[in-house]
């Protein structure tokens, strides 16, 4: 276990990470989900580990999951996309930012569920190790985000997978959103900017950042994009850069 992220996160209550899977500008409309697909969020275990499973309604799908025995300490997150269909998910890509040393590896995800219910799910990963999730869908999902409920300021700590083995960097965060979702940001190393904005379905907020100059910035001059879930007066946002760098972000107000 990486003694710096454990640190970090300890004792943060286990809630479906803030994740994006790719660029989902706030300003673009999303499709219209099928009553059939997926769409919403599952609560269960993998593989021993507490873990949450969101399908949005443009397919990208996002998991948390904890270390093994330690249910409120976040041991990585998984982000991609998927198909799903008839109660069955398929063409499920993405990949894994591991936060106990295994860095990110890419992997594969199929399963089924049964609307608004449950799901059952497998990530494949290249070297022939697997990952079974089995979890019941999480009402949580059907409140509907308000620009008010993110206004104010979230402080709290971010966790960025360098890529490289092992290599997990942490730093303390300061996010203050105002009425109108623009975002203003410091860390002890970066500043950004940007926006949070309530998603079109689901309890999420779509978020997009730009990272400043500052040569303590792991991604300078960088734009991310990615979403947030809201939950009380904690946030959990997880968001990309274009070349799928990643910044975890989990803090209160």
């Amino acid at each position: 276990m990486n003694t710096g992220i454990a640190t970090a996160i300890a004792g943060i209550s286990l809630m479906l990470a803030a994740c994006g899977g790719g660029d989902s500008g706030s300003g673009s409309a999303a499709p219209t989900p099928s009553a059939a697909a997926a769409t919403g969020q599952y609560a269960g275990t993998v593989n021993g580990r507490q873990a949450t499973v969101l399908v949005l309604d443009d397919g990208r799908f996002y998991t948390q999951y904890s270390a093994v025995g330690q249910p409120t300490l976040i041991a990585g997150v998984v982000a991609g996309t998927v198909s799903s269909s008839s109660g069955s998910l398929s063409n499920g890509t993405g990949i894994d930012y591991n936060l106990e040393g295994q860095g990110p590896n890419s992997v594969t995800l199929t399963g089924t569920y049964t609307v608004k219910q449950s799901m059952k799910a497998t990530v494949a990963y290249s070297n022939g190790a697997n990952s079974a999730f089995s979890g019941n869908y999480d009402t949580s999902y059907d409140t509907a985000p308000t620009q008010a409920a993110v206004m104010g300021t979230f402080s709290g700590k971010s966790a960025t997978n360098m890529n490289i083995l092992g290599g997990v960097a942490t730093d303390s965060v300061t996010l203050t959103a105002d009425a109108a979702g623009n975002i203003i940001g410091n860390s002890i190393n970066c500043s950004f900017t940007g926006t949070i904005k309530p998603h079109v379905t689901g309890n999420v907020y779509d978020i997009n950042l730009n990272f400043g100059s500052g040569t303590g910035c792991e991604y300078p001059n960088t734009s991310a994009s990615g979403i947030g879930v809201l939950s009380g007066n904690q946030i959990h946002a997880f968001v990309q850069t274009p070349s799928k760098g990643d910044v975890l972000f989990i803090g209160s107000k």
